[in-house]
């Protein structure tokens, strides 16, 4: 049992902690210290996310109200990396975190899988060490400067920078803390203020994580919330439709393409795939807790609303919604409650299909933009008994047509529609003067009741075929618009039997010369595989879709390869399969991992490489292969 424990300070890592504490033991051995902290020596220093933390608390000295929990929640970066693991998976990492399961922490969290890779120093922040030295006489290790993606110091908006101290040290048991030797700052780091802005933006969330404790959500929950807001800003539909290209461009526009790359998250828009549009695409798969920061600032989402608020897309606001029924008495009260929104993909715009209580049904599109478009009718679907009913007091009252429609807020050949529907007398039908008030005269001149309206229409529209004997159904149509809509409505078989026939369309098809085309493709091919092949970036796979992609043309090479023997063969003898594309990525891993002077280890080698852990067993051989003929050769 240890007889001190050094007080942890405001925001300090555990891994300071035991690093204070192997100074104020006198021990010369590290395995000494890990042995007085854990009582075993066989416990490796692991900065972000040490395990056997149950162990600790029973060595710690009698009376000591520290808990596991305590460490892992205020002292380690669990609450970053777990924020958005679904609850089962966070609750696995928290329980290997306080038994001797640590082997595992990293496949769970995520971490071995991510492209965004750890820190190989530990940062601090200048004025950051010289407070702490102010007020406790001493340098320590703080959590915020230890996370992937974090540049400057959210407390005092200045770049951090890299220690002296590897984070994965030669010796697995040793515990550095930080002191004025190996905290210094040699080069001093000035970022533009349109990137230092964003690096802030970014480290004062990563802030909020570090210190809240959210409940823990569903990986669909956060894909839901994403979604809401991109229906708002119109990257997609209500049928959860993204506009893929013009999403990825404002994205990458917002942030800026030299920010994406420090922080590891560059988009290719060309790209069919890429780590954004997983995020809203593929299931039950986690990405790194700073992409899902980024997005969820990019749409403007707050951190407290991402975990605690449902989000939902409301393009007419919330309800109760206003009856605009003119014959209710309930007129433009806020009566309606069912309202249900479908996508309108002539328009590309939500509808709103309103169904009030007393049977009026009226539809609009959204998204509404104003309080005034609360009382806008686009289209009404049904009126209902109580307008019926209404409709049959007025005409009973012998009122004229446009005084009915008037009152009923429609227009005049809706009620006579809808009275001939029903079976009305009116009087206008027998020939009284408003008659010619209510309706449009295309007689030219005909009084209303001596003459039988549909052959005035019909005779109108034949007058119109033989004066303009050249022209089309749609071209007559605009010469005589309202013409064309009666006999539309009310004669449409005899309308389309007396109009010109549709003309045909010359398409202007040209035979392709698929031989000059092959010949034409198979160099530019050949040229872009060359560059993707050469390239120092992390390797794309040759794939007839990617390669098609980059020259604009997959659908062509999807569709019509066929036709282009030489260029097939060509791509036939260069695509990968998935097993040689791990292959590639692995020697790639290998060669940076040499420049950055890091040891090839069989598991960086493979999180260097973004190689899932279920694919692993299939390159062994060839893995262990390449690893030891670059030790030879070396």
């Amino acid at each position: 049992m240890l007889s001190f424990f050094p007080v942890p300070y405001e925001d300090e890592i555990l891994y300071s902690v035991f690093a204070r504490y192997h100074i104020r033991s006198g021990n010369t051995s590290f395995k000494s210290t890990i042995k007085d902290l854990f009582g075993s020596t066989n416990i490796t220093a692991v900065m972000d996310l040490p395990s056997n933390l149950n162990k600790l608390i029973e060595n710690l000295p009698l009376g000591s109200k520290y808990t596991a929990e305590y460490f892992i929640y205020n002292h380690t970066l669990y609450p970053f990396y777990a924020a958005f693991l679904p609850p089962g998976r966070a609750k696995e990492v928290l329980d290997s975190m306080k038994m001797d399961k640590g082997g595992s922490i990293y496949t769970r969290i995520g971490i071995m899988a991510s492209s965004i890779t750890l820190n190989q120093y530990f940062k601090f922040c200048p004025a950051c060490i010289e407070e702490d030295k102010q007020r406790y006489g001493e340098f320590y290790w703080h959590r915020i400067h230890q996370i992937p993606g974090i540049f400057v110091c959210p407390k005092h908006y200045i770049p951090i920078y890299d220690s002296q101290v590897p984070v994965r040290g030669y010796n697995k048991h040793e515990y550095k803390s930080a002191n004025e030797d190996n905290c210094k700052v040699y080069d001093v780091i000035n970022y533009p203020d349109k990137i230092i802005e964003k690096m802030i933006n970014i480290a004062q969330d990563t802030e909020v994580l570090l210190n809240r404790i959210f409940e823990k959500k569903e990986i669909e929950w956060f894909k839901e919330q994403y979604l809401a807001k991109l229906m708002e800003m119109g990257f997609a539909t209500i049928n959860k439709s993204i506009s893929q290209k013009e999403f990825i461009k404002s994205f990458i526009d917002y942030y800026g393409e030299e920010f994406l790359r420090l922080v590891q998250s560059e988009v290719n828009a060309d790209s069919e795939t890429n780590w954004l549009m997983d995020m809203l695409r593929k299931k039950n798969k986690t990405s790194h807790p700073i992409r899902h920061l980024l997005l969820a600032r990019f749409l403007g989402i707050s951190i407290d609303d991402l975990f605690n608020k449902k989000l939902d897309y409301k393009p007419f606001g919330y309800g109760p919604w206003p009856c605009l029924n003119k014959s209710s008495d309930h007129y433009l009260q806020p009566v309606v409650t069912d309202m249900k929104v479908t996508y309108g993909a002539d328009v590309k715009k939500p509808i709103g299909t309103f169904k009030c209580s007393c049977g009026f049904v009226y539809s609009r599109s959204g998204p509404d933009m104003t309080e005034d478009a609360r009382h806008k009718i686009g289209r009404i679907k049904a009126f209902g008994s109580i307008w019926e009913a209404r409709l049959k007091e007025l005409v009973e009252e012998n009122l004229t047509m446009r005084e009915v429609a008037r009152l009923l807020g429609v227009d005049p050949n809706t009620v006579k529609k809808y009275a001939r529907k029903l079976g009305l007398a009116t009087y206008w039908k027998k020939g009284n003067n408003d008659d010619n008030e209510s309706l449009v005269n295309y007689s030219k001149g005909a009084s209303g009741n001596d003459y039988d309206k549909r052959d005035i229409y019909r005779n109108e529209w034949l007058n119109l075929l033989k004066k303009n004997p050249g022209k089309g159904k749609t071209e007559l149509r605009q010469m005589d618009k309202a013409l064309f809509t009666w006999l539309y409505r009310n004669d449409r078989e005899w309308l389309n039997d007396n109009s010109p026939a549709k003309k045909r369309v010359n398409n202007g098809y040209i035979r392709v010369d698929w031989n000059s085309r092959d010949k034409e493709i198979l160099p530019k091919v050949k040229d872009v595989v060359k560059n993707m092949l050469d390239s120092k970036d992390k390797p794309e796979r040759i794939s007839i879709s990617k390669i098609g992609s980059k020259l604009g043309i997959r659908a062509l090479l999807e569709k019509h390869l066929d036709k282009l023997p030489r260029t097939k063969a060509y791509l036939d003898s260069v695509k990968e399969s998935d097993k040689d594309f791990r292959i590639r990525r692995i020697k790639w891993a290998i060669q940076e991992l040499e420049k950055e002077g890091q040891e090839l280890k069989e598991w960086r080698i493979l999180r260097k490489a973004g190689i899932r852990k279920e694919y692993q067993e299939n390159i062994e051989i060839e893995l262990e292969n390449l690893i030891g003929q670059n030790k030879y050769f070396r």
